[in-house]
């Protein structure tokens, strides 16, 4: 009878570390992700990011915020992506009118969304948005990610890529980093 129950909690563990995030799904991401990452933490220790370790990283801090942006600058603009997570010390809502505000932005940024929702991000409520546009010349996308932490912060995630060269294995590749977030 125990190895029945551990054969089921074996099981269910593998498939819970084996399954990935609904983003990851509606992109139809097969990434393997980036080897040589390593660990680094915002200026006020609220969270961890892992990352290549030969990307160029800035990080960034005032009294509201802390952000960790980094890209791959070894390669050209329309063959990398950038990636921007910033903890915002501030109340979030995601209620219609949060939604209507964003929205907004974008259409102010002349963006058109493609895709928008709300999900759970590691147990956390989320709301998603794919948006495409033109920039410098160049066609590009934009996934924004909000997370709400708790009741008096959140987290946001921006990934851009430029160009239209392997653009979904770089949203991929992004994503598979974003989901390393450590809280």
């Amino acid at each position: 009878m125990k190895q029945k129950i551990l054969v089921i909690i074996f099981s269910g563990l593998l498939f819970a570390c084996g399954s990935e995030s609904r983003i990851s799904k509606d992109l139809d991401c097969d990434s393997d992700g980036y080897p040589n990452l390593e660990k680094i933490e915002d200026f006020k220790k609220l969270y961890a990011v892992q990352y290549p370790d030969n990307w160029k990283t800035n990080l960034y801090y005032d009294k509201n915020q802390s952000s960790i942006f980094t890209a791959d600058t070894t390669k050209q603009l329309t063959e990398t992506m950038m990636l921007d997570i910033t903890h915002v010390s501030n109340k979030l809502e995601l209620d219609d009118a949060f939604i209507l505000k964003f929205k907004k932005g974008l259409v102010n940024e002349k963006l058109v969304e493609t895709a928008s929702y709300e999900f759970q991000f590691k147990d956390k409520e989320a709301y998603f948005s794919r948006a495409i546009g033109k920039k410098r010349g160049f066609d590009y996308q934009v996934l924004n990610i909000f997370i709400k932490i708790n009741t008096e912060s959140y987290m946001t995630a921006e990934i851009r890529v430029f160009g239209d060269s392997i653009v979904n294995q770089r949203l991929c590749n992004g994503i598979s980093l974003l989901e390393k977030i450590e809280f």
